[in-house]
């Protein structure tokens, strides 16, 4: 019997497009060969207001992409579909965790945006003033950043999952002028206090940005200057305009795990606008499409994947406010039922912990629209692969072999490698591309246009620069750089066929249920708490979410003490699985 590591499946739904190794090694090839006309080939195919000169200026890694080109960012997303079908479509399903439904077609997304646009330029906000958002996933704050990008500004999206500390550190770090949030929101039945933890954020930040406060729960918004409620901002003028940017101005950013701290990245609106269209139109997403992605921007492949590539392609986006496990474990395949949903994409923590419920509670659901599952953010395991495949990968109905009552699978399943200094996926096998048989337990070949190699010491590398490499970020990231290629950070291996096995990070830095996560971020927090003279933090393996973090103290802490510093001021994904203090350091 073939080791699960080394199977060869070719899913009976995409045997009609698979190709051979030959045929994906050619064209990886010369993608790598020619890497700037490669991606030039992809640009060309984005409105620009005016061309670009060079398509790099500049040595590795410190390059721009698409040097004296100008495109306006909001036009290549949103409003390049005026005047087509796509216009009259859905562009939003939104569930909220009690079950309410809303949707918005491209002109009611456009019509909004362009509200709050108007209100965004009232106050002042324009070309280059960054802005924050700390919303859970919702049309309203979707609608913001387009609204950000429609007038110029940058934005931060801010994981509801982080602490009022760490929002703090964004907002000051960006100088933000403006935080967008809601009142708060349901997890479990329970309200989360959102605007509490933001106006926290801002007292502890020291700076003094205006407030836009979605009014989801009805709670009462303080009536303080700089202060407004959505209603109020809905009030303004629509904006008429969309800001014109030059290649390497920033579009958006986020703050990034390294080993001592996360840090902030800004990411170059032409190069990354290129290389998030290319690799969306690669997973397969298109006007007939309705992806849910279970990731919300404040991580990387929710930016990349339902802020900007599903909009840019025209496909439909479902957003879904609420727990995973609410009402029961099945409550993503129903959304999937509900709305049609035709690619899934989430992490493989959330397949993990899906896979210990039993087969049935998924099979009671009719999930046929289902053309594939792209998974993300830490390592899929072969065996987590396996019961995806076999139970969310076989439809109600029979396809070529696939055998419905035996669970033998029909659809890809496929694992895809991504880091935010990236900003998209760069290994992985395409639906709509380069799609070849997959390995379970790899990510599958490097993606065309990526230089992506597994060194004899086990360092994953990219040997030349992408289009949406950062245009501002931190030194840890330039001296990743220091060897003449860039070292992700993350350990690999080849697998049979030359397919490449991401095993996790090897550079201190942590993955936490897919959440790459600092320790030296939390060892800050807890060298605060009384009675700590030392702490130390490490990754210990978990069978559900890859990786937990661990802290070590030196001296009289209470652990329950240390655990809530963490739980308060950074979050809860980041609260320690357990607290260690040595018997010595009590009697020290």
């Amino acid at each position: 019997m073939v080791p699960e590591q080394a199977r060869r499946v070719v899913p009976p739904s995409a045997r009609f497009k698979v190709m051979t190794l030959a045929e994906y090694r050619r064209v990886y090839r010369e993608s790598v060969e020619d890497v700037y006309g490669f991606w030039s080939s992809y640009a060309r195919l984005l409105l620009w207001r005016k061309p670009w000169e060079r398509v790099v200026e500049g040595e590795a890694p410190r390059v721009r992409w698409f040097a004296g080109g100008e495109l306006s960012p909001y036009e290549n997303v949103v409003s390049r579909h005026r005047g087509t079908p796509v216009w009259r479509k859905v562009a939003v399903l939104y569930e909220s965790e009690s079950g309410d439904a809303e949707v918005l077609t491209y002109e009611g997304l456009d019509a909004l945006a362009g509200r709050i646009a108007g209100w965004l330029e009232s106050v002042g906000v324009g070309r280059g003033d960054w802005v924050t958002v700390y919303s859970p996933p919702n049309p309203e704050s979707l609608a913001f950043m387009l609204a950000a990008m429609r007038v110029g500004a940058p934005f931060e999206p801010v994981f509801t999952g982080f602490g009022y500390y760490e929002l703090a550190k964004r907002i000051a770090r960006r100088g933000s002028r403006v935080v967008f949030t809601v009142d708060g929101y349901t997890r479990r039945g329970r309200e989360v206090d959102t605007l509490g933890s933001v106006l926290r954020a801002v007292e502890e930040s020291g700076a003094k940005p205006v407030l836009l406060v979605s009014e989801r729960l009805g709670r009462k918004v303080p009536a303080a200057p700089g202060v407004y409620t959505l209603d109020e901002a809905l009030s303004s003028g629509a904006y008429s305009g969309s800001a014109v940017l030059g290649s390497s101005e920033p579009l958006f950013g986020l703050h990034s795990a390294y080993r001592d701290d996360f840090k902030p990245l800004s990411y170059p609106a032409a190069g990354f606008l290129v290389q998030v269209y290319a690799t969306s139109r690669w997973i397969g997403l298109k006007p007939r499409e309705t992806l849910f992605n279970t990731v919300w921007p404040g991580w990387i492949t929710g930016v990349s994947y339902l802020v900007f590539g599903p909009l840019m392609t025209g496909s439909t986006v479902v957003l879904y406010d609420g727990a995973p496990d609410w009402r029961g474990w099945d409550r993503w395949i129903s959304i999937v039922e509900s709305y049609g949903v035709t690619l899934l994409l989430t992490t493989s923590g959330a397949l993990r912990l899906m896979s210990r419920q039993p087969a049935e509670l998924f099979r009671s659901h009719d999930y046929d629209s289902l053309k594939a599952v792209l998974v993300t953010a830490e390592p899929l395991d072969a065996e987590t692969w396996g019961w995806a495949y076999s139970v969310l990968g076989t439809l109600k109905r029979p396809l070529v072999d696939s055998v419905p009552s035996e669970l033998s699978g029909a659809i890809p399943v496929l694992d895809l490698y991504i880091q935010s200094e990236v900003g998209t996926f760069l290994v992985g096998n395409l639906p709509s591309y380069t799609f070849t048989h997959i390995v379970p337990g790899t990510c599958g070949p490097p993606m065309p246009g990526f230089h992506v190699e597994v060194l004899e010491d086990g360092r994953l590398v990219v040997r030349k620069p992408w289009p949406a490499i950062p245009v501002e970020a931190p030194g840890d990231f330039w001296e990743k750089w220091r060897e003449g290629f860039y070292d992700t950070g993350d350990a690999a291996r080849y697998s049979v066929d030359g397919y490449i096995e991401v095993l996790g990070r090897r550079d201190g830095v942590m993955k936490v249920s897919g959440y790459r996560v600092s320790p030296g971020a939390i060892e800050r927090v807890v060298a605060g708490v009384p009675g700590v003279r030392g702490v130390r933090v490490y990754a210990r393996p978990d069978p559900l979410k890859f990786e937990v973090p661990v802290v070590s103290v030196e001296g009289s802490a209470d652990p329950e003490a240390v655990r809530k510093a963490v739980r308060e001021k950074l979050g809860p994904i980041l609260e320690p699985a357990q607290v260690t203090v040595p018997q010595e350091s009590h009697s020290a």
